[in-house]
């Protein structure tokens, strides 16, 4: 029986001859974390060989105003802007609850023979899920995101220029039942459609800053994972405008507010056992030596990894000391100061990563973590530096995080590492994606400028 919210190639034509299937989006991941491809009616879907459609290969050349990107060896003008392919992967196929007969596949990004396009968020993920899987693990994942509701729509908050947007609320409500229930009317459409699309909700909650909701799913599979998390964005912002308001994952969106993470959880459990190999109560904070190295792997590469956590400036001004954000690189446990803590017990016990910020492509943020940490478990490396107890923002010994893109940008590059685990042509791909976004920044003569320096200097 296919899982809540899944539905067959079969149970698809037999609703499609209903009538009760008129549309289909066949879709794929692109590097800023979106989902692309088309919507084609459900007979054309079931007529072709194997339902995939021809996509322009600037899906992975373009940046986040779809302005094209020079110098990149995998597209440009060079190449004639080329086609690839999005292929259905048939596992996905799901109904869209929120959209009247229509059903949702995601797609692998495939080059015109059938083989995966190296640089592709998705192909990223499933290649690291596969060397889990060759070590004798199934990794299992979850994202936990935080957003900002306002109650402008996106052409209103466009033609504001984005200032003085309206919040849900207008006083800080972490926890609060109350704000939960003024924002019911949204926040439970959101979670019950999703839960029709077989994303398995577990909790919503108001969040600290003004209009912030933060939205928690079910663990699964890692390549699992990384499709929950990008229809849980996509369905969250389509949901929001559906209903004439606006949802941002800005990893700040204000100065004076609180910044959005995207907590990720992971473990890794015996392939044939199904047991987590992370809980081990004779260990030392009931941490497996490969938990241990896999959170040592983590912790010494999130500097390297960190573009793919905080992919844009904005996600720099988040990590902020005493904000709940990450600031250096720690670990311990019941502590939500640190960069990496362990959470729950037995076969729920797991380490979330709070580096990466809520406008991470999901999918490479997810490989990142699970790359990094398998590298860990391979190299047998230990967490940097001590447990910690108190407020890991005063520990002045630990390793930074990189400060700004253009940091991280350097790092990824100069990583063997990271070079090891995605491949140099994959790296060097991201590095000049950065790189682009930083010297697009730097042309970019901004408010702060104009207010600091036109009077007075």
């Amino acid at each position: 029986m296919a899982a809540k919210g899944r539905i067959d190639l079969k149970e698809l034509k037999k609703r499609a001859a209903e009538g009760a299937i008129e549309t289909v989006i066949v879709c794929g991941i692109d590097m800023q974390g979106r989902l692309y491809g088309k919507r084609v009616t459900a007979s054309f879907f079931l007529e072709s060989a194997d339902g995939s459609t021809n996509t322009c290969a600037c899906n992975f050349g373009w940046d986040m105003d779809l302005i094209l990107i020079p110098g990149l060896e995998f597209t440009g003008w060079h190449t004639g802007y080329q086609d690839m392919k999005a292929a259905p992967d048939f596992s996905t196929l799901r109904i869209y609850p929120w959209f009247d007969k229509t059903a949702i596949v995601i797609c692998d990004s495939t080059y015109e023979d059938g083989s995966l396009v190296e640089i592709a968020p998705r192909t990223m993920l499933r290649r690291q899920h596969e060397a889990a899987e060759k070590m004798g693990f199934t990794p299992f994942m979850a994202s936990e995101l935080e957003f900002f509701l306002f109650k402008d729509s996106i052409d209103s908050a466009r033609e504001k220029d984005y200032r003085d947007v309206e919040p849900f609320s207008k006083y800080y409500s972490d926890y609060s039942v109350f704000r939960g229930s003024m924002d019911e009317w949204l926040i439970g459409a959101m979670r019950n459609n999703l839960n029709e699309l077989g994303l398995e909700v577990e909790s919503s909650k108001a969040e600290w800053g003004r209009g912030q909701v933060e939205l928690a799913i079910k663990y699964s599979t890692a390549l699992e994972a990384g499709d929950r998390h990008m229809l849980l964005k996509q369905g969250i912002k389509e949901i929001a405008a559906l209903n004439g308001v606006m949802a941002t994952f800005m990893a700040k969106h204000k100065t004076d507010d609180s910044g959005s993470g995207m907590h990720i959880h992971v473990s890794l459990w015996d392939k044939a056992a199904k047991k987590n190999m992370f809980w081990n109560p004779k260990k030392e904070h009931n941490m497996s030596d490969t938990m241990r190295h896999f959170l040592g792997g983590m912790m010494r590469l999130a500097p390297d990894m960190q573009y793919f956590y905080a992919p844009l400036i904005n996600s720099y001004k988040r990590y902020v000391p005493e904000s709940f954000a990450p600031w250096n690189v720690g670990w311990g446990g019941d502590n939500r100061t640190v960069t990496f803590r362990y959470c729950g017990h037995g076969n729920g016990f797991r380490i979330e990563n709070r580096v990466p910020g809520s406008d991470a492509c999901g999918p490479l943020a997810l490989a990142a973590c699970l790359g990094s940490g398998l590298y860990g478990v391979k190299h047998k490396l230990e967490p940097v530096g001590p447990f910690i107890t108190g407020d890991s923002y005063k520990e002045k010994s630990l390793p930074p995080l990189a400060r700004t893109l253009s940091e991280a940008a350097r790092n990824l590059n100069a990583s063997k590492p990271a070079r090891e685990i995605f491949g140099d042509g994959v790296i060097d791909h991201y590095v000049k994606i950065a790189q682009w976004e930083v010297d697009r920044f730097n042309e970019y003569v901004t408010d702060w400028e104009r207010r600091r320096y036109f009077e007075m200097a």
